[in-house]
């Protein structure tokens, strides 16, 4: 039975888990979004992990709500190949029209300038992510101001908490984003940050992710769905 997004928080918002995707296999990529499907759960297909690039058999028909993502070593991820190809991709899944396409602040900005105009009914996530610290609050307005202002339907803002104080900064950024019209995710990574995961979403936090087993984590910290829901329900 369909369950993500019936729950919801005391404002009416509702609380919605995404299940990353960090499969080699594209056979087994699909049907785990398969499985995130039949449980209304939103799913993270991570291309950038895949051995075989078939975005047709990935994204042909689309039983549920999909996020495509293509992340450089930099930026956490496994893609090997230029940066070039590396968007070439991406603009192959925007043409499969995926719910939403996430491109890097750090990518060109011209580049995604075009994306913005060839996006169709997809959305963007314009994403940033400290993997090494949570910065303080001025750097954090700062980065957050200037996505306002960039092309994306959704900002992504997510850093390593070092300690429980680095959860309140991030998480301090959903308000302002939402007062400025914007949708958001946002929450830390690493052990010290698990409990941001769990929290961003009664603060208005778009999405938090969390995948179906420990081996099918894409980041530090990320617990798995059922965890999730357990400590929703005791929330509520």
């Amino acid at each position: 039975m369909p369950d993500n997004g019936k729950r919801k928080t005391e404002n009416g918002k509702p609380l919605r888990i995404c299940v990353p995707v960090v499969e080699a296999n594209v056979r087994r990529a699909r049907n785990l979004y398969l499985r995130a499907a039949r449980r209304g759960f939103w799913t993270e297909l991570r291309l950038d992990y895949l051995e075989e690039l078939n975005l047709k058999r990935l994204f042909g028909t689309r039983p549920g709500k999909v996020i495509a993502t293509n992340r450089l070593e930099s930026e956490g991820g496994k893609w090997q190949g230029s940066e070039g190809e590396r968007r070439l991709v991406l603009e192959e899944a925007l043409g499969y029209g995926v719910d939403c396409l996430d491109l890097e602040l750090a990518a060109d900005a011209a580049w995604r300038q075009e994306i913005w105009e060839r996006r169709g009914a997809s959305r963007i996530i314009l994403s940033w992510h400290d993997f090494t610290s949570t910065p303080e609050t001025p750097k954090l307005e700062a980065v957050l101001q200037e996505m306002l202002t960039g092309k994306g339907d959704i900002v992504k803002i997510v850093t390593q908490a070092r300690e429980p104080a680095d959860n309140l900064r991030v998480l301090s950024l959903i308000p302002q984003a939402r007062a400025a019209g914007r949708e958001i995710i946002a929450f830390c990574m690493g052990p010290a940050g698990k409990w941001s995961r769990v929290v961003a979403p009664f603060l208005g936090s778009y999405l938090t992710f969390a995948p179906f087993s420990k081996k099918g984590a894409s980041a530090p910290g990320q617990m798995t769905v059922n965890e999730i829901r357990r400590l929703w329900k005791l929330m509520k």
